[in-house]
């Protein structure tokens, strides 16, 4: 018996949906399949970084502060009491797992930070904006917080993953160390979530409050940043909404848990040195 072929149909082997269709579902899979796999890493990165030695911190610290060393104010008297200040916000019988170091820097760009290791940044642009003791003080224990809640080193641990996928996928020339580590440096101040920003707010008004026994004025650094920034009339400023995003809602949730914890928002301003804002 002879074999005879069947005809095949016409189009049997060309899918109904348009081929863009079937594109945009393998994109959209990709990225989507891109995006957990990404957000997986940064949570074990996370949870990997806030369980390092404190010995590894420190050395992890001075390799990031490096770069900042060529802007570094040497041998001024601010740096001493800036340091008395931020040692009398720390919570009464709870130790601090590293020495904290105030780097005070050169700059006309209104800003604070801290950094792995315990390495605080102060510009001397904030010096000349803070009006009294009491907002310098909720500024640095805002710092404070967030270091006691090892943020810097959370944050540290999710930008290396991002590091680490540009570099694979070729977003970035090189992944080697001296690229790596000023870009680190950066982010590691930048992507403090909304949650862990609030909960440095709560610690540092708290522990003004305890320092001074109120919380009076402590907010007006913040307040006059916002009214500021929104008139564009100190465009500095906005170097330090980058880091430290603010807005009415916060200043108001402050209020709001200081009623709620029965803390005393009025009291006297201390005023700030004469000398602090000029160095003679």
């Amino acid at each position: 018996m002879k074999y005879v072929p069947k005809e095949i149909p016409e189009g049997i082997n060309v899918t109904p949906r348009h081929p863009l269709i079937d594109f945009a579902y393998l994109l959209g899979t990709v990225v989507i399949a891109s995006v957990l796999i990404f957000v997986t890493l940064g949570f074990v990165a996370e949870w990997l970084t806030t369980r390092i030695s404190p010995e590894t911190e420190r050395k992890m610290g001075q390799m990031l502060i490096q770069v900042i060393e060529d802007e570094e104010i040497q041998d001024d008297r601010r740096i001493k009491y800036l340091e008395e200040l931020l040692y009398s916000l720390q919570k009464t019988g709870k130790t601090i797992r590293l020495p904290l170091t105030i780097h005070l820097l050169e700059s006309d760009v209104v800003n604070a930070a801290i950094m792995v290791g315990g390495h605080v940044l102060i510009h001397t642009a904030l010096l000349e904006t803070v009006k009294s003791e009491n907002e310098l003080a909720l500024v640095l224990a805002h710092e404070l917080g967030h270091f006691q809640a090892r943020d810097p080193l959370k944050s540290l641990g999710r930008s290396l993953v991002f590091l680490a996928i540009s570099a694979i996928i070729g977003l970035s020339e090189s992944a080697g160390l001296p690229q790596i580590v000023p870009l680190t440096s950066q982010l590691t101040n930048l992507n403090y979530s909304r949650k862990q920003e609030s909960a440095a707010d709560i610690y540092a008004l708290s522990r003004v409050v305890s320092r001074y026994g109120h919380g009076g004025h402590s907010l007006d650094f913040f307040k006059r940043l916002e009214t500021e920034e929104w008139q564009n009339k100190l465009l500095k400023m906005s170097e330090y909404f980058s880091t430290h995003p603010l807005s009415g809602a916060r200043i108001d949730d402050l209020n709001q848990k200081a009623a709620e914890n029965g803390w005393s928002m009025a009291g006297d301003a201390i005023p700030l040195p004469k000398w602090l804002r000029k160095n003679k």
